[in-house]
């Protein structure tokens, strides 16, 4: 007996062990062979869906070449959401009066950086005269709203009052030139000028501040059905340029495929960065109401130099202002490394360069996600890049960077046939084009193609292909 009982127990031990692994499989098997997280969603573009799983079945951690230092950079507005969060906040900042200037500061905040503010500017359309008669009518307005309604601060004013605002002609006059003047600083001196000035509108609010401010115009935004309202300035108001009219488009949104994949990233292991030319407390709320904090491992984003109470300062800070951290118990956490640079155009290589690259012993992103021409950049200088996906915008002109990077998605597929592994193996970027639903609650499409309006996108099979093809041939290919 004393012979069998140790025999008996190895018998036992080994069939334990032949249960065990009939009811799991992958408990012996070895880490590099786990089965990858892929997309499955029906709402992204065939060749966009192969091209993101193809990248993930290779270079994640799981993949058959997984990548040391694998990350993607990906823009957020209009491309991680539909329309643009800052734009959006833009308006909601407005409508509620949620500002922290004293009337007597706004003349100055206003012309915070702007350049030849004497200029007469009319022939731009806009509205007569000059930047600083621009800002004079607003200032006036503003001033005008204060003694009435104020003190203004940025939680801005109740609903009651809101409602009062809508229907005074000083309000109108100074939401309508405010939000028109943005557009117009954007067409008559540069983004560079623009994308900055537009967060003085913040000066004298706290980072948080914004995040709450932030946070309340997305949750009551994203469900709202698309829809372009038109804002024009009152006559009876004595003003320098006359009367003035602005559209804007109602509605923001983060579609699920994008919630999808950026789970499906982040479970192969490679790390998702935001870079954007909206503000830091904007796009760190617009992380958070649209469920995208547990997959997101950091932001960089326009930071503004602040006073000593930590209140923004109509003043951009190239030196110390820093990106943010997404940690997994719901937080943010500010990085130590300095972007150094506006996160637009350019500024969006040196800001990766600067603060990300380092985080990867110098390695550049492997993927990257854009729309626009201020992505074009850090979406094509970057030879680490592997998958480039550019999503297909309504109001892109086939000129700017978003329309020349959907002309060249759309070459590699219709012309070379490329996936990820052709593009590869040609030491090519592979660059594909996702369309997107801009009409209702807003969704992406499962073509390349955009719709709003039932009007397509920059690059549509009805026009688009035939006008490439002929380009082709002009090039001999």
């Amino acid at each position: 007996m004393k012979n069998r009982i140790p025999l008996l127990s190895l018998l036992l031990t080994i069939c334990f062990l032949v249960s065990a692994c009939s009811v799991n499989l992958k408990i012996n098997v070895p880490e590099t062979n786990k089965e990858t997280v892929l997309l499955n969603r029906n709402d992204w573009s065939d060749d966009v869906r192969k091209a993101l799983n193809d990248l993930m079945v290779t270079y994640g951690k799981y993949g058959t070449s997984p990548d040391e230092s694998p990350y993607a950079v990906f823009d957020f507005d209009n491309t991680s959401s539909i329309f643009d969060v800052e734009e959006q906040l833009a308006i909601y900042q407005l409508q509620l009066m949620a500002f922290a200037v004293e009337p007597d500061e706004i003349t100055d905040v206003l012309l915070s950086g702007l350049q030849d503010v004497n200029r007469d500017l009319s022939e731009f359309g806009y509205g007569k005269g000059s930047l600083k008669d621009w800002i004079a009518d607003i200032s006036d307005a503003y001033e005008a709203l204060w003694t009435k309604y104020g003190p203004f601060s940025s939680t801005g004013v109740d609903t009651k009052t809101r409602k009062e605002l809508e229907n005074d002609p000083e309000w109108q006059e100074f939401s309508t030139k405010m939000r028109a003047l943005y557009s117009f600083v954007y067409d008559a001196q540069s983004s560079i000028v623009a994308y900055p000035w537009v967060t003085w509108w913040f000066t004298g609010m706290t980072e948080d501040e914004i995040y709450n401010l932030a946070t309340a115009c997305y949750t009551g935004y994203k469900d709202i059905d698309t829809s372009i309202v038109t804002w024009t300035s009152p006559e009876s108001i004595p003003s320098r340029i006359g009367v003035v009219s602005y559209s804007w488009t109602s509605g923001i949104q983060v579609t699920d495929n994008i919630r999808e994949l950026w789970r499906a990233l982040d479970s192969n292991g490679i790390d998702v960065w935001i870079c954007s030319a909206s503000c830091t407390g904007a796009i760190r709320a617009a992380i958070d109401t649209f469920g995208l904090h547990d997959f997101c491992t950091g932001i960089l984003a326009m930071t503004n130099k602040t006073d000593d109470k930590g209140k923004y300062l109509a003043e951009f800070d190239y030196e110390n202002g820093c990106g943010y951290h997404a940690d997994r118990n719901g937080k943010w956490i500010r990085m130590d490394l300095p972007i150094k640079a506006q996160t637009h155009g350019v500024g969006k290589v040196i800001a990766i360069t600067n603060a990300i690259s380092p985080q990867y012993d110098g390695h550049g992103p492997i993927a990257g996600f854009m729309d626009s021409t201020g992505d074009f950049n850090f979406c094509t200088e970057f030879k680490t890049l592997k998958v480039v996906v550019c999503f297909n915008c309504a109001n892109r002109k086939v000129t700017d960077g978003g329309g020349l990077i959907a002309e060249l998605a759309t070459y590699q597929k219709d012309a070379l046939g490329y996936d990820l592994k052709k593009a590869t193996t040609a030491g090519d970027t592979l660059y594909v084009l996702q369309g997107r639903d801009e009409n209702g609650k807003r969704t992406d499409t499962g073509e390349n193609e955009n719709v709003q309006d039932q009007k397509h996108g920059p690059f549509s099979p009805h026009d688009g292909n035939k006008r490439l093809h002929n380009k082709y041939r002009l090039y001999g290919t």
